[in-house]
């Protein structure tokens, strides 16, 4: 457990006294300031970013609730109020407090309200490190990959970035595959096996062994016989199915449920 920072805001000297006793026997948590009224309070949480308050609810000034009012929420420390009135108790939780103390209280019903703190702190933190691994991860497909729907073709020394959704049918072509747009047509260097693997499986579905047609430009499937099916495109292209791909043509329709 990272070590916790936390402040003592009460107008009571003894009150402030207390709570520090009781935290030096926590090595977790380092305390980092204290204040005796509401100014205080903000100026505290502004200046040290504090993971934890320990707060009186009346104080000169601004009270324990106006301290958070006065600040944005993104800057709230997790809080456990310390009061000699239990008529705030559910104020309290509408702001999230983790804890209402009520004095006098003893060291087990202080370190329970410690424990809670360090948990929901403790948990923050894993939500926080887990949102920024995924974007540091992000960033680094971004990187790596570049826009995976967005690839790059050189064709007579020029270079052609196409959206594979743009791609209406591939076919082999020896060392080449053809990728035929609605109005142009590229050659890429590549295997059938290589582009099905890049391709989106939920779009695009090989036929035969020199053939994958985006289903999004399908305008009829027709179940020839022996099984293979006939598919016509949109372009008014049409492709007969080898026969062994009868069962993966099958099951993609059925996923799907395209027809």
């Amino acid at each position: 457990m990272r070590n916790i920072r936390a402040i003592i805001v009460d107008d009571e000297v003894l009150g402030r006294s207390r709570i520090r006793k009781l935290l030096s026997g926590y090595d977790h948590v380092s305390l980092v300031g204290e204040g005796k009224n509401g100014q205080e309070a903000v100026k505290l949480i502004e200046d040290y970013r504090p993971d934890l308050a320990f707060m009186d609810v009346e104080m000169p000034d601004k009270d324990g609730f106006q301290v958070l009012k006065t600040l944005d929420e993104s800057a709230w420390p997790f809080v456990i109020f310390v009061t000699a009135h239990d008529r705030f108790a559910l104020k309290a939780f509408d702001v999230k407090a983790v804890d209402y103390l009520l004095k006098p209280f003893d060291d087990v019903r202080f370190e329970r309200a410690l424990n809670s703190a360090t948990e929901q702190i403790k948990m923050k933190d894993e939500s926080l490190l887990n949102a920024q691994l995924i974007r540091i991860m992000d960033d680094y497909r971004m990187k790596v990959q570049g826009n995976p729907y967005i690839i790059s073709i050189k064709d007579r020394g020029r270079e052609h970035k196409i959206n594979i959704y743009d791609i209406v049918y591939i076919e082999a072509d020896g060392n080449y595959l053809k990728l035929q747009l609605e109005k142009e047509r590229h050659l890429l260097r590549a295997t059938m096996q290589q582009m099905q693997e890049e391709l989106d499986q939920n779009c695009f579905l090989r036929i035969h062994r020199s053939v994958i047609v985006n289903v999004n430009y399908l305008k009829v499937k027709t179940y020839k016989g022996n099984n293979e099916y006939v598919f016509k495109l949109r372009n008014g292209m049409d492709f007969i199915s080898g026969r062994s791909f009868k069962e993966d043509i099958d099951e993609f329709f059925a996923l799907t449920g395209a027809s």
